[in-house]
């Protein structure tokens, strides 16, 4: 592998291993600069760096969870536990605000929590994101919100954030968002096609904690000379979706490999990855608004302008995917709910597929490999 992409994973190791670590680190190379926490779907971190800050993803982890059973239930997902876990603990308390958006009961649940439980230590809120993304009140309403949100940071970190500002950011999250999708392109090339997926997790979550000045240069210096033809990969070819705003452990992730699998598409990090471009001339808030409105349709949010499976089966026959695996958190209930009607389309596309659940923390059974091994023996042929 090339030395461009091995600077790439070493610095993304190093992130996402200690993202605190990182976070200290860019708030002393920036004094005064605020870092604002934000659960891993569509939270408009636009308007962070418009102040001059550092929007940072939250993603849990492995720790054992047991004070935050005080607050919460042990059937919510197992990222509203571990974070939750983590924030009690302390180990969040350099941030200076976190942002949740309401993408399902417990997103809101564990928001009213922290609210609670440490607002002493930063600035809690919620972006109110509209039910419905098909209605014309859906822009104006989230531009709206989206001003709410601005001037509730202005207030409490003293800082004004002009139109013009928000317009520079949002090409600065433009530049971001190209840059995951050059990588994702990336790793269906030649070159690309020796990064595993545990790899690309990697990669794709540290953009999620580092500046955007700190990591698209590292992206874009390891594409720019993309070999533009498609390697033939080894492994069965599959799509993963419906990981939602959950990770894997990076244990379940290899499995993919070694059970003779090669996954070409997939829903890591799709919440940060879903918006497209955002016109920056304008008014930016209603910019940001209609960006989200046209955004890839996930299992957290309704979703009228383009059907779910309609997406997936794009995906699949794309990349030329023999199957799909759904790899479902447990105790999720919206990807629960899009299951039965994803699983009816596709076996209506006549494409095979696999179900399985799965939790932050390590510890994979043997079945899981089993299944995982039995679905590859099916696809070889087809």
């Amino acid at each position: 592998m090339s030395q461009d992409y091995c600077q790439l994973l070493e610095v993304c190791r190093d992130v996402t291993s200690r993202p605190m670590v990182y976070v200290s680190d860019w708030k002393r190379r920036n004094p005064g600069g605020k870092a604002v926490g934000f659960f891993p779907t569509h939270v408009p971190t636009e308007i962070v760096y418009a102040m001059g800050g550092l929007p940072v993803g939250l993603w849990g982890g492995d720790i054992v969870v047991d004070n935050a059973y005080a607050h919460i239930q042990q059937f919510t997902c197992s990222i509203v536990r571990s974070t939750t876990e983590y924030a009690l603990a302390g180990s969040y308390d350099i941030l200076d605000a976190v942002l949740f958006p309401p993408i399902c009961d417990s997103a809101k649940l564990v928001a009213s929590i922290w609210q609670l439980n440490l607002s002493n230590k930063f600035l809690v809120d919620m972006v109110n994101l509209p039910e419905r993304l098909d209605s014309p009140a859906s822009i104006a309403y989230l531009a709206d919100e989206l001003r709410r949100v601005t001037g509730a940071l202005e207030q409490r970190f003293d800082v004004m954030v002009s139109e013009d500002a928000l317009r520079g950011a949002i090409i600065s999250g433009n530049r971001l968002r190209a840059a995951y999708e050059s990588f994702c392109a990336w790793r269906l090339t030649k070159i690309g096609a020796a990064v595993t997926l545990v790899e690309a997790s990697t990669i794709l979550r540290a953009g999620t904690i580092m500046h955007c000045d700190d990591y698209c240069p590292l992206i874009e210096k390891l594409v720019r000379n993309v070999n533009e033809h498609q390697n033939t990969f080894g492994g069965v070819p599959v799509v993963v979706t419906g990981l939602a705003c959950q990770l894997p452990h990076a244990d379940f992730l290899a499995l993919f490999e070694t059970t003779g699998l090669r996954v070409l598409e997939d829903d890591l990090f799709l919440g940060v990855r879903a918006a497209p471009a955002v016109i920056s001339d304008g008014d930016p808030y209603m910019n940001l608004a209609q960006g989200f409105v046209k955004s890839k349709p996930m299992a957290t949010r309704h979703h009228g302008l383009i059907k779910r499976h309609e997406l997936l089966l794009e995906r699949i026959r794309h990349v030329k995917a023999k199957g799909v695996i759904f790899l479902v958190p447990k105790f999720c209930e919206p990807e629960w709910f899009d299951l039965r009607y994803l699983q009816a389309e596709t076996k209506k596309a006549s494409i095979p597929s696999l179900v399985i659940d799965f939790e932050e923390g390590p510890g994979i059974s043997g079945q899981v490999q089993t299944r995982l091994e039995a679905f590859a023996e099916t696809l070889v042929g087809q």
